[in-house]
């Protein structure tokens, strides 16, 4: 660490994230000139967790499903080949 150099931080414990354990936050140095309350940066910081969460809508689930169904059709694909090149030769 550099000598003089000093920075505020929030830890942010996400119990319940199947992801993340913790997110740590570096304070920027008129964040501190402007005394704002602790109750004000806590909630800056879980807003900016809860936009970047992913995405578990019924659109994000239905095109994850799309890649599914890709996959399925390209293995049904490589099987069809398989079949066709044992039976010509």
């Amino acid at each position: 660490m550099i000598k003089g150099a000093r920075k505020q931080m929030i830890v942010v414990r996400t119990g319940n994230s199947p992801y993340f354990d913790e997110a740590y936050f570096v304070l920027r140095d008129d964040a501190q000139k402007d005394k704002r309350k602790s109750k004000d940066i806590l909630s800056e910081a879980n807003r900016i967790l809860a936009e970047t969460a992913p995405d578990t809508t019924p659109a994000a689930k239905k095109k994850n499903r799309h890649w599914f169904f890709f996959g399925v059709g390209c293995f049904c694909g490589a099987v069809l080949s398989v079949i066709v090149t044992l039976l010509l030769f």
